[in-house]
């Protein structure tokens, strides 16, 4: 066994910066090619993953009567080995640079339907530097999520796996896909050097290699360019529209593009005053630096829609600024996911405009069907249809291109319930807890399925738990104060009524009315909760499209002010059951 490290170590001197594992990868690989050998039945060279090479190719020969006391044939045989392993590195190295090996042959393509992007790595030695490749690594994601064929995992369940010594087999395993796209970034003034390798997970072998040297300005048609590769080699079907969206040649501004990078990693931190203020900043940097660029305008649209971490109190406001945004985004370029997505939003929780929604969603998908968000969002939208089946259905894609998101998981188990299905939406609510023990939502979601079921004192625990990562949330205390009150424990509930009261009064901070409105309604006290319901229904609160299906407005619901209510929003009717 010749090792990777011992190559390393021949022919390349310490210091020097250099993607080793992607080139002796391809060099291995055209070398095979020229040779008319296969990594999975070798012939000549076989790989032992993650160790190095073997050369396995017979020895028959021997040599002369009159050497063989100088030279046994045990060592004739190691000698042989050892000196074709250099000769075939060479030969190897030759090849990286010469077209002609490179037309003797290329390898199979594979039939696979699901592929993950490793978080490609940064080769500058600067850290300041990593928000380039993991803007390339999300940017990828977002081209092969394109390709309906394929189901492209989202960079929420990738960027985990950045520092991990896992093997692929077991990533594969813990993500349910097929194939890897893993490589290399390296920047150096307005030029970047990407490397990519496409990796078959089982067995594994490599599908595919290439480097791609360029002017930032044409990163958008070498994002399409690899993706359309990748498709190629995993036999994916590309339909005309789709391939049209690969083959963007539009140039961008390089320092635009810089900023907006730098946005987008930002706007994928935990939501923070500190990073929406970051994330802001350099998005409108990149619009003032190119006003035509329609990225810049759709990023900065997803980050008015996102309430948490928002510097402004007034979520009517950060409405009226994503819609305008999006709409900006949208003339430039209609082909952006994310402002469909934002759209969609805006008309469903505030404009209550459910055929609007419904097309921007089914657009969203339809440009990015593996657009982990759209698909989530789209069911949320379904369930409160009161399409459960649909919506099931959704939740479930949405898991798969997703499955490390907590709020993935979280809506996904929302729909399971109203859908009926207690077990998945429990096993659901359990993940997303495993994933962020501290995310309030899942907690809810859990709550309200025991109250739904007369589990109150299961309810209670589980929101005391939540209430230990955040004793002052007002929409968990409401929660809370509801389960108490649908437990019989009155003065409790009350008491916790009193705090929210007391939130609003001391911390000077608004208080969202959903958290009376639960604890009212647990209460028997229908009138104050009907009163907080307007006011809800004049401020077009996002809560207000779930009438119909949360269980902890259920006291309510035989109320006739409830179905009114219903009736101008504009939800369906639910049958009596």
């Amino acid at each position: 066994i010749v090792t990777r490290e011992e190559f390393r170590r021949r022919l390349w001197n310490d210091g020097v910066i250099v993607d080793f594992d992607h080139s002796l990868n391809t060099t291995i690989n055209k070398l095979r090619e020229a040779l008319g050998d296969s990594a999975d039945a070798p012939r000549f060279i076989e790989t032992l993953p993650r160790r190095g090479y073997r050369f396995v190719y017979p020895i028959t020969g021997a040599p002369s009567e009159s050497r063989k006391s100088e030279k046994p044939p045990a060592r004739w045989r190691r000698w042989a080995v050892f000196a074709a392993i250099p000769l075939a590195v060479l030969l190897g190295i030759l090849a990286l640079h010469s077209d002609d090996l490179r037309l003797l042959g290329r390898p199979a393509a594979v039939d696979v339907t699901s592929i993950a992007v490793l978080p490609l790595r940064n080769l500058s030695g600067d850290s300041a530097q990593d928000y380039l490749a993991d803007g390339m690594t999300e940017a990828l994601i977002t081209e092969l999520g394109k390709i309906g064929a394929l189901q492209v995992l989202s960079y929420r369940s990738v960027a985990s796996y950045r520092q991990t010594a896992k093997p692929l087999a077991q990533i594969a395993e813990e993500l349910k896909v097929g194939a890897f796209l893993e490589g290399t970034v390296l920047h150096s003034g307005t030029r970047v050097r990407i490397t990519t390798n496409l990796v078959q997970a089982s067995p594994e072998r490599q599908l595919w290699a290439d480097s791609y040297e360029f002017d930032m300005r044409d990163i958008l048609a070498v994002q399409g360019t690899v993706a359309r590769e990748v498709a190629s080699r995993v036999r994916a079907e590309v339909t005309p529209p789709e391939r049209a969206r690969l083959t963007g040649s539009r140039r961008v501004n390089s320092e635009a593009h810089e900023a907006y990078l730098l946005g987008r990693a930002h706007l994928s931190k935990m939501p923070t005053a500190t990073s929406w203020t970051k994330a802001r900043e350099y998005f409108e940097k990149a619009i003032a630096i190119d006003p035509g660029y329609g990225a810049a305008y759709a990023g900065l649209a997803e980050l008015h829609i996102r309430h948490r971490g928002s510097t402004t109190r007034n979520a009517s406001d950060a409405r009226i600024q994503a819609r305008r945004l999006a709409e900006k985004a949208l003339q430039l370029d209609d082909t952006f996911a994310e402002a469909h997505t934002v759209l969609a939003r805006i008309a469903q929780q505030a404009e209550w405009d459910w055929a609007k929604a419904e097309r921007h969603y089914r657009r969203a998908i339809e440009l990015n069907p593996s657009n982990a968000e759209a698909r989530i969002r789209y069911a949320m939208y379904l369930y409160a249809m009161l399409r459960r089946e649909e919506a099931v259905v959704e939740a479930r894609r949405a898991q798969q291109l997703d499955p490390a998101s907590a709020f993935v998981n979280t809506w996904a188990a929302a729909a399971y319930f109203v859908g009926g299905r207690f077990a998945e939406g429990l096993a659901s609510c359990r993940k997303a807890l495993e994933l962020d023990p501290a995310y309030s939502d899942a907690s809810l979601i859990l709550a309200r399925n025991y109250v739904a079921q007369g589990k109150y004192a299961q309810a209670i625990t589980e929101l005391q738990r939540a209430m230990t990562f955040s004793e002052r949330q007002p929409i968990v205390v409401g929660a809370l104060a509801h389960a108490y009150g649908r437990a019989g424990r009155r003065e409790a509930a009350l008491k916790l009524v009193g705090t929210l009261k007391q939130i609003e009064a001391q911390e000077q901070r608004y208080v969202p009315p959903f958290g009376l409105i639960w604890a009212y309604a647990a209460l028997g006290e229908n009138d104050k909760a009907f009163a907080y319901l307007e006011a809800s229904y004049q401020e077009r609160r996002d809560r207000m499209v779930w009438l119909n299906v949360d269980p902890l407005l259920e006291p309510l619901r035989a109320d006739p002010r409830f179905k009114e209510l219903v009736r101008r929003v504009g939800l369906p009717t639910r049958k009596a059951s």
